[in-house]
C-alpha cells in the first residue's frame, strides 16, 4: 500500500509539472502550422509554442532562415534582407525525452502598398457628413490619389489633412473625382490622414472607390502603376511636391554666386574705412529661375570635351530649389506657389512649359501649408483630357 501510494503522488506531481495550455498528461506538441509572410526590410517576430509533455523545453532548427533574420527559444526574429521562399523544420524536446517537429515554409516578399481606408457612414443618408480617411502601420513617404465620389458633393474648404502632410488637390465635378497628391515631412507609420466633409447630392448609401499609389520612405513606389487620371500642365510636378516635403521649415543650403558661396557681412564698426565709403561694388551675377528659364537665367557652362550628350544635358539641368519665394525657409508661402503651378501629370515629373513662373513672377501667396483648406490650390471643374 504503502509503494502504490508513492507512484501515486510521483504521476500526479509529474503530470502537474509537465503541461502548460493542455490537460494533465497531454503528449508534446508543437501549437503551430504555418508562418505569418514576412517582408523586406521590416521587423518580424514568430513565436512558436509548445504545449503538453514535461517541462522545460529545448527548440532547434532544421534549414536555413533568410539572412537577417534568427531562430531562439522558439522564437523566429530580426529583420529579413532577402526574399525567397524557405523551407525549415521546427523541432521541441522535453525534459522527458520526447520530441516533436512541425515542417513549416517562410515566405519573405517585398512589403504590400498600405491599405487607405474610410470610415463612412453604415446606412443610408442625405445629410452632410465627415469622411476620414486613415492608412495602415506599413511606412509611408508620399501617395498619389484618385477619389470616386458618386453623388457625393466635397467641401474642400474642409479638407484637413495630418499636420505632418503637404499636399495640392483638385476636383472634377464631370468625373466626380477628388485627386490628391501628398508627401509626408516624416515617415508616416499609420493613422489619420485626412478628412473631408462630403455631402450626398440624394438618398444614398455612401461609397468611395480609390485609385491609389503609395512610396516607401526611400522614396521608391510600393507599386509601379499610378492611379488613372487626367493630366494637365504645370511648372511643378509630383518630385517638386516630395523635395518641398522634405525641406519643410528647413532653411535650404546658402545659394552659390558665382560658384562660391556669399561672403559674410561684417559689422561696420570692425570695417571703419567701408562704413565711410561704403561698400566696394560687386559685380552683377545673374541668378536663375527655380527652372531655369527667364531673364536673368545664368547660363550653364559650355560641355566638357568627351563628354556624352546625355550627361552634358544632365550637368546642364537645374535642381529644384523647393525656396520658390526665395525668402531663405521652406514653408506655406512656398507651397502656395507650387500649388498654383501643379501639374497632376500621371508619369509625376514633367519639363516646365515655357511659361514657367519666373524669379518674382508669381503673385503674392495667400495663406497656406500642410493644414491650410484645399482650396488653397487651383482645384479644376473640368480638366483637359489626357
Amino acid at each position: 500500500m504503502r509503494l502504490a501510494g508513492v507512484l501515486i503522488a510521483a504521476a500526479l506531481l509529474l503530470a502537474a509539472c509537465g503541461t502548460s495550455d493542455g490537460g494533465p498528461g497531454e503528449p508534446l506538441r508543437l501549437a503551430v502550422r504555418s508562418l505569418p509572410p514576412a517582408y523586406i526590410g521590416e521587423r518580424y517576430e514568430a513565436k512558436l509554442p509548445a504545449s503538453g509533455g514535461v517541462r522545460p523545453y529545448s527548440f532547434e532548427l532544421e534549414g536555413k532562415l533568410p539572412k537577417g533574420l534568427r531562430f531562439a527559444g522558439g522564437r523566429i526574429s530580426g529583420v529579413p534582407q532577402e526574399k525567397g521562399s524557405f523551407k525549415i523544420t521546427v523541432v521541441v524536446n522535453d525534459a522527458a525525452l520526447s520530441s516533436r517537429s512541425v515542417p513549416l515554409t517562410l515566405k519573405v516578399s517585398d512589403p504590400p502598398p498600405p491599405k487607405l481606408t474610410a470610415k463612412l457612414p453604415a446606412s443610408e443618408t442625405d445629410a452632410p457628413f465627415i469622411a476620414v480617411f486613415t492608412l495602415d502601420k506599413r511606412p509611408t513617404q508620399a501617395f498619389r490619389l484618385r477619389l470616386v465620389l458618386k453623388d457625393l458633393k466635397p467641401d474642400l474648404e474642409s479638407l484637413k489633412a495630418n499636420p505632418n502632410l503637404v499636399y495640392v488637390v483638385r476636383y472634377d465635378e464631370k468625373q466626380q473625382a477628388l485627386d490628391i497628391d501628398g508627401a509626408f515631412t516624416q515617415t508616416f507609420r499609420g493613422g489619420e490622414v485626412f478628412r473631408l466633409k462630403l455631402e450626398p447630392t440624394r438618398r444614398l448609401r455612401p461609397k468611395v472607390q480609390s485609385q491609389a499609389q503609395f512610396f516607401k520612405p526611400g522614396g521608391e513606389p510600393y507599386t509601379s502603376k499610378p492611379p488613372k487620371r487626367p493630366a494637365d500642365e504645370g511648372a511643378y510636378a509630383f518630385d517638386d511636391l516630395r523635395a518641398l516635403a522634405q525641406a519643410w521649415k528647413r532653411a535650404p543650403a546658402p545659394k552659390k554666386i558665382g560658384g562660391q558661396a556669399p561672403a559674410p557681412k561684417q559689422d561696420a564698426a570692425a570695417n571703419p574705412d567701408e562704413a565711410e565709403s561704403g561698400p566696394a561694388p560687386q559685380p552683377e551675377t545673374p541668378v536663375a529661375s527655380a527652372n531655369g528659364e527667364g531673364e536673368g537665367a545664368a547660363r550653364p557652362s559650355e560641355p566638357e570635351p568627351g563628354q556624352p550628350p546625355q550627361e552634358q544635358a544632365d550637368k546642364k539641368k537645374p535642381g529644384f530649389d523647393p525656396d520658390l519665394n526665395h525668402d531663405g525657409k521652406v514653408d506655406a508661402a512656398d507651397l502656395e506657389l507650387l500649388r498654383q503651378g501643379y501639374a497632376f501629370n500621371p508619369g509625376g515629373k514633367v519639363s516646365p512649359p515655357p511659361n514657367a513662373p519666373k524669379d518674382g513672377a508669381p503673385p503674392t501667396p495667400g495663406p497656406g501649408g500642410p493644414d491650410a483648406p484645399a482650396g488653397g490650390g487651383t482645384p479644376a471643374s473640368d480638366p483637359p483630357g489626357p
